[in-house]
């Protein structure tokens, strides 16, 4: 079995082919270190450890949020850790999606998950068709705000810099049973209003706005806030009209988010309808 398993590899040109690896011995050592190696999740979990504060109030508080398991490390710390780097930081591309991707399917610490958002969120930039293949399945995981908004961060670069790929999975998710499906058919269609960046106009927005106004679900409500707010820092007269058109079933979460911005002859105009 060893002799088939040194050819393999040679074939691949992992190893040299010379008389030293014919040598048990060797072939002993190479093999255990292959397969003795610790994987990338579990290399990440023993980086992690050290942080892990299981008893602090941030750990309480974070337990609310979510249904994987939580160590207590604080963002700061998550971040200084990423930074700092794996044995696999220096990989290709390629190679070091499929790792994390890998361990954002099998991971259930929900710091892990934290590490695998961050090496996309630091891709932003250079986000492919492919990468939007692979991050639009890890939605299947998001139990929680925090690792939501994160990701709708990620998915607001991917639907800039491809819309056609992306707003028809938006839709989709817009009718959803899933929360947090419907929840990012709105949150990355304006991740915060910026001069520097491209939005979809209204008229692709809004309609998935008002699908969603009678949505019973409290983060898909907080959802609905945020993207009119947004919305009306880059289309006031739009927004505005889709206020005044749907104040009356628009909750009361939704109303405080979105009328964040307006004037307060505004706000008070709309709150006259709203109570008439």
């Amino acid at each position: 079995m060893v002799e088939r398993l040194l050819a393999k590899e040679k074939a691949a040109g992992s190893i040299p082919v010379s008389r030293s690896t014919q040598k048990h011995p060797t072939l002993v050592g190479y093999f255990c270190k292959i397969f003795l190696m610790p994987s990338p999740l579990q290399e990440v979990l023993k980086a992690l450890k050290p942080f892990a504060n299981p008893g602090s109030p941030y750990n309480a508080f974070r337990q609310k949020c979510t249904r994987y398991p939580s160590w207590g490390i604080r963002l700061p710390d998550l971040r200084a850790l990423y930074k700092k780097g794996f044995s696999f930081s220096h990989l290709a591309y390629k190679e070091q999606t499929a790792l994390w991707n890998t361990i954002w399917k099998t991971a259930h610490v929900h710091e892990v998950l934290s590490l695998a958002l961050f090496y996309f969120e630091k891709r932003k930039e250079a986000l492919t068709p492919d990468d939007w293949n692979i991050l639009k399945t890890w939605i299947s995981r998001i139990d929680g705000w925090e690792h939501s908004d994160a990701l709708s961060k990620i998915y607001s670069f991917l639907l800039e810099r491809f819309p056609r790929l992306v707003y028809p999975t938006l839709k989709q998710w817009n009718t959803s049973p899933n929360p947090w499906e419907r929840r990012n058919s709105l949150v990355p269609l304006i991740f915060y209003a910026s001069s520097k960046r491209k939005y979809l106009p209204p008229s692709r927005i809004l309609p998935l706005v008002k699908s969603l106004l009678k949505d019973t679900n409290p983060y898909v409500q907080k959802a609905i806030g945020w993207t009119l707010r947004e919305c009306h820092t880059l289309y006031p007269k739009e927004t505005l009209l889709f206020l005044h058109s749907h104040i009356r079933i628009l909750s009361a979460t939704a109303f405080s988010y979105a009328t964040e911005g307006l004037t307060p002859r505004e706000k008070q105009s709309l709150k006259q309808k709203r109570s008439s």
